[in-house]
């Protein structure tokens, strides 16, 4: 009986060691990684516009890819609900780099809003113009086919 109480206390107190060294090296996991983070963020900073510029350029790709969807929406099918909806897709995807083309390039971004939210509330609006949709879009697509071209 004895045997078993000195067996059972070894295996409690080799547990509670090995668990405490698994914490240990939990804890030095988050800080490596919270650490690592750190020096990702600052390499961000130092490289600054490089890693700006692309989120801008797959976001533009990204709002005009929404807009040709659009475009090819309106010249197969009137389907209203589809154009809202597709609408707001394009204005979701615009919101997720808008503060930073407004940052970074305050001209470019007055110019591609003057058409893009007209684009915008016009897809929205429940009698909707396709004529001016799709004019709207192609004035769009092409203020931001130029902008790309001008982030570096």
């Amino acid at each position: 009986m004895l045997n078993g109480f000195h067996v059972i206390t070894s295996g409690v107190v080799l547990g509670a060691m090995l668990m405490s060294g698994c914490n240990n090296s939990a804890e030095r996991d988050e800080a490596q990684q919270e650490k690592s983070t750190v020096m990702n963020e600052n390499q961000d900073s130092n490289t600054g516009g490089t890693h700006n510029a692309e989120v801008i350029k797959k976001g533009v790709g990204d709002v005009m890819q929404s807009i040709q969807g659009l475009e090819s929406e309106i010249s197969t099918e009137v389907d209203s609900e589809k154009i809202q909806e597709m609408g707001k897709e394009i204005s979701s995807i615009w919101d997720s780099i808008e503060k930073q083309v407004e940052d970074e390039y305050p001209d470019w971004y007055e110019r591609i809003e003057k058409n893009l939210y007209p684009l915008i509330g016009e897809s929205g609006n429940p009698d909707k113009d396709l004529e001016k949709i799709k004019r709207l879009s192609e004035a769009t697509v092409e203020d931001l086919q130029l902008f790309l071209e001008e982030v570096k």
